[in-house]
């Protein structure tokens, strides 16, 4: 799979998220673009072709040209190949929406999801009320929870189902507990994430 998710995936390109270092949603668990990246050719401005096109994963040879086009907004160059460092499809993904009263339980919900989920942690996103309010008004959408005035979404993937959603559920009931998420809703067939 792609480690790279963004929310503009359907119309960025790769050349464009290397130059920018884009982050998108699974930062957690991947990493940045920059990790990921195994080698890119870039053209300059007087046409000079920039061949780092490497797909070692380790290669202690010379200079590592490609780090200086990632992230230089092309302004040394465009970035016309890559070789982007790729993780086998998990088994199993999880998502949870969740709906909490304050930006301090979101920080919480945060901290406690990178200690409680560990390994499985795919992404964490937060959303205000508006936000929300945008989408689901924009898109014709329903809003799965009642009204909060902050929002997550939490998405684990891991390699074995069960094991997985029990962690996750765990995860939920404890915060739950706590009062620090109020409510909340999970999905796991790709339908209904």
């Amino acid at each position: 799979m792609m480690p790279l998710d963004l929310g503009a995936k359907g119309s960025c390109h790769i050349g464009g998220n290397v130059s920018t270092n884009a982050g998108g949603l699974r930062l957690l668990r991947y990493g940045s673009l920059q990790g990921n990246v195994l080698g890119i050719e870039a053209v300059k401005a007087d046409g000079e072709v920039i061949d780092c096109l490497s797909c070692l994963k380790k290669d202690n040879t010379g200079y590592h040209l490609k780090h200086l086009f990632i992230g230089s907004e092309g302004t040394l160059g465009l970035v016309t190949k890559v070789a982007i460092q790729c993780p086998p499809n998990p088994k199993s993904i999880n998502t949870a929406f969740l709906g909490l009263n304050s930006f301090d339980d979101v920080l919480r919900t945060y901290k406690d999801a990178r200690a409680g989920l560990g390994e499985i942690l795919s992404s964490c996103e937060m959303m205000d009320a508006q936000s929300l309010d945008a989408c689901t008004s924009n898109l014709k959408l329903r809003n799965p929870i009642r009204d909060f005035p902050f929002y997550m979404l939490i998405e684990t993937a891991g390699s074995n189902g069960k094991h997985d959603e029990e962690k996750l559920t765990h995860f939920l009931e404890q915060s739950m507990a706590d009062g620090i998420v109020q409510d909340g809703t999970v999905a796991t067939e790709p339908s209904r994430i």
